[in-house]
């Protein structure tokens, strides 16, 4: 059974039926919504702010994505319906998460498959494989401690709020290599922005997420205090977040962060920067 929110959407949408039996919500050419900011309880009264990434095993969410050469295709992200142990060779093997598959059409082979949980509110990646055509694993990595998808908590949805996340992976390439990295990436909450999509009438009220490689920040290396604040007086001004400016910077060869934008009740629905394609919400099926 769809969400409450997808039911309540008032508009002539177009509806994609896949050959799987799946049904998806277009926005693209269609109107949505404002972004509904309030989860809704079984009896329909209200619960509490939706969740940024609402995580509801069965769930699919489909992008535009548009490459680095200006081409376009569709991405699909679902979340199966049921938990799974993580398998592979790192420590959280035995554990429990749900497997999050990226396909190139609903229902399809998938590209890759994250395992993901939620912790509290943190939604977190344990195991990441990337696969080729014939759905054969050629890079492993399982990560530890897990890898961060998205901080929702009050203190790390605020405005001007950064934090550390240090983590490091145990990577395995087909044929049998083994390799070793650690990563360090700063998290920085840049600010709200009310986004338009293309093709879409009504806009989404988001919160807007810097991630950028530990060293690229001049607060990178600072220890996190409470709650991850790196101090609420005077953040420094938040970057220009347009597509364009991503990309002017990209040819000047710096070293960009990447850009994630989150509503409410729908997730992300916007992804830019660091020189990969831009991703932009344009369907979703929530169960």
């Amino acid at each position: 059974m769809t969400t409450a929110l997808l039911k309540r959407l008032p508009l002539a949408v177009l509806l994609l039926t896949a050959g799987s039996g799946c049904e998806f919500i277009d926005f693209d050419a269609a109107s949505v919504p404002p972004t509904v900011d309030i989860e809704l309880g079984d009896g329909g009264g209200p619960k509490g702010p939706a969740p940024l990434y609402p995580f509801r095993p069965g769930s699919t969410w489909q992008y535009t994505v548009t490459a680095l050469d200006g081409s376009q295709y569709k991405k699909f992200v679902a979340i199966d319906a049921k938990q799974v142990m993580v398998g592979g060779s790192g420590p959280h093997q035995l554990e429990l998460a749900y497997p999050v598959r990226t396909s190139a059409a609903p229902g399809g082979q998938a590209s890759m498959i994250t395992m993901q949980q939620v912790e509290g509110n943190r939604i977190v990646n344990y195991r990441e494989q990337t696969l080729d055509q014939l759905g054969q694993t050629v890079l492993e990595i399982n990560w530890d401690p897990q890898q961060l998808e998205v901080d929702q908590s009050n203190e790390r949805t605020r405005p001007g709020v950064s934090w550390l996340e240090s983590y490091s992976g145990d990577v395995r390439h087909q044929g049998g290599m083994v390799s070793f990295i650690r990563r360090s990436e700063t998290w920085r909450v840049v600010g709200e922005e009310v986004l338009a999509l293309p093709g879409v009438e009504k806009q989404f009220q988001t919160i807007v997420f810097q991630l950028a490689p530990a060293a690229m920040g001049t607060d990178a290396g600072a220890a996190p205090t409470d709650a991850g604040k790196t101090g609420d007086a005077a953040p420094p001004p938040p970057p220009t977040l347009t597509a364009q400016t991503w990309s002017e910077a990209a040819d000047a060869g710096a070293m960009m962060p990447k850009t994630l934008w989150y509503a409410r009740g729908y997730g992300k629905v916007k992804e830019a920067g660091g020189g990969e394609p831009m991703e932009e919400l344009s369907g979703l099926e929530l169960k």
